[in-house]
């Protein structure tokens, strides 16, 4: 994987997802200079600072993008959490799950847009509980 200055904004993946699990992903993403705020008021951040998956919908939203890629119908079953930084990795992770009966190959773009191209927005991929 390469680095520019200790970042990596994008990784596009194929993932095996087993049947009926949960699969913590780490997308390797990372952004050394993490003042978003400095950059465009309210700007997201890298999503919860957090050592396992937060809950759904648990704020801030995350300024990751999960981007499902072709082929679609192998998304069917396939569901995704917020994105968030792992406190252990110091990278991004994102808890998949595959709710079919056997396992599934995705294809998933991950991109973190830079605070160059800022300003953006974000709500959480799920509302919670």
């Amino acid at each position: 994987m390469g680095l520019k200055a200790g970042a990596l904004l994008w990784n596009r993946r194929r993932l095996t997802l087993p049947a009926g699990l949960d699969t913590n992903i780490d997308t390797g993403l990372t952004q050394p200079n993490r003042s978003f705020e400095s950059y465009s008021p309210g700007e997201p951040p890298l999503g919860v600072v957090a050592a396992a998956p937060p809950a759904p919908g648990t704020p801030p939203a995350s300024r990751i993008q999960v981007v499902p890629m072709s082929p679609m119908a192998n998304w069917a079953l396939v569901t995704h959490g917020e994105p968030y930084l792992d406190t252990d990795t110091n990278t991004i992770h994102v808890l998949f799950t595959n709710g079919g009966q056997t396992p599934v190959n995705i294809n998933v773009l991950f991109w973190d847009p830079h605070s160059m191209v800022g300003p953006g927005e974000a709500d959480t991929y799920s509302p919670g509980d």
